[in-house]
């Protein structure tokens, strides 16, 4: 099985004081667990560095305790992908949603490409799209 996943999940993973910390570390134990192949955009990188930053801005973690997480989810096993036509879908997506920037919408367009769900710890986005996007998830709603 094939899942998109969002850069929150795996910070939300990471920080344990996080809201949905111990729902991220279900669902990726059980991801790990039934050999479900993580992807997502390219932009998901650029994501964690910015988001472990701000934590570190706002010291909630230290500057070194921000590289070593920084480390840990870059060696998280997620295969990225990134190409034009999935930039344009993602652009075409935000129209569609009626969405101020296009970065949500390239996990859709990949869950679209790929067939597969999308899971995200963003609720505003999932009640933004879920009545035009069946395939997206929300990590709050995980058991």
């Amino acid at each position: 099985m094939t899942v998109v996943v969002d850069s929150n999940i795996l910070i939300a993973f990471a920080l344990t004081d996080e809201p949905l910390h111990t729902q991220a570390s279900r669902l990726l134990r059980s991801w790990q667990t039934s050999e479900t192949r993580l992807t997502a955009p390219s932009l998901f990188r650029s994501e964690i560095t910015a988001v472990l930053r701000k934590v570190v801005f706002q010291q909630r973690i230290s500057h070194e305790q921000g590289r070593i997480l920084l480390r840990r989810l870059f060696a998280y096993p997620v295969v990225y992908i990134e190409d034009e036509a999935l930039l344009e879908s993602a652009y075409d997506f935000a129209q569609r949603f009626n969405r101020p920037r296009a970065y949500d919408s390239q996990y859709i367009a990949l869950a679209e490409r790929l067939n597969c769900e999308f899971w995200t710890a963003d609720e505003v986005l999932v009640n933004s799209v879920q009545t035009r996007f069946s395939r997206i998830r929300w990590l709050g709603s995980f058991e």
